[in-house]
C-alpha cells in the first residue's frame, strides 16, 4: 500500500520518524552528556553520596538511552528522552538559581561553568531532536507543555522564587 501524499514514512528501522543521521547525532549528544556526568561523579561523591548517585544515575540513563535509540528504537523512546533530559535540565536550573535542594550544601547556589553550559546545551539539543521525531498531537502537546514550563520559570523568577 502506498503512503498518502505528503506523509513521512519512518526512515530509521521503521520505528522512529527520523533520518539515520538525526538518530546518530542525538545518540552522540546523549553519550557526550553521559560522559560529562561520569567525569564529575568523583567530585560530587566527595561532597555527599547522594550528589554522586545523581550523577551516576544521570550518566547511566543517558548512555543507556543512546544505546536504545540506535539499537532498539521504539516509539516511546523520544518521550522518555525528553522527560529524562528535561528533569536533568530542571535540576541544573534549580541548583544554579535557588541552590541545591537538599544535603549538606542545601541552598548553596552552584557556579555555572563552560562544561555545565555545554552539557545543558547538548541536552536541549537532544530534546529538540527528539521533538522532531514526533508527529501531530503528541508533538504539539509536548511543545505547549514546554512553553508553559518556560512561562512558569519566568513567573517564579520575576516573583523572586528563583534567584
Amino acid at each position: 500500500m502506498e503512503p498518502a501524499a505528503g506523509t513521512v514514512e519512518p526512515t530509521y528501522r521503521g520505528v522512529l520518524h527520523a533520518s539515520r543521521l538525526l538518530v546518530y547525532a542525538t545518540a552522540a549528544l546523549s553519550l557526550f552528556a553521559g560522559y560529562i556526568h561520569v567525569a564529575y561523579v568523583d567530585s560530587h561523591l566527595q561532597e555527599w553520596w547522594a550528589y554522586g548517585a545523581f550523577f551516576i544515575a544521570a550518566a547511566n540513563m543517558q548512555v543507556l538511552f543512546a544505546a536504545l535509540l540506535v539499537r532498539w528504537p521504539k516509539p516511546w523512546l523520544p518521550y522518555a528522552g525528553i522527560a529524562g533530559n528535561l528533569a536533568i535540565i530542571t535540576m541544573y536550573v534549580i541548583t544554579r538559581t535557588s541552590g541545591i535542594p537538599l544535603g549538606p550544601h542545601r541552598r548553596v547556589v552552584e557556579e555555572a561553568g563552560a562544561t555545565d553550559w555545554a552539557t545543558t546545551a547538548a541536552q536541549v539539543a537532544i530534546i529538540v531532536a527528539l521533538l522532531s521525531m514526533l508527529e501531530g498531537r503528541p508533538r504539539r502537546w509536548i511543545i505547549n507543555g514546554l512553553l508553559l514550563l518556560g512561562v512558569l520559570a519566568w513567573v517564579l523568577r520575576l516573583t523572586g522564587h528563583l534567584q
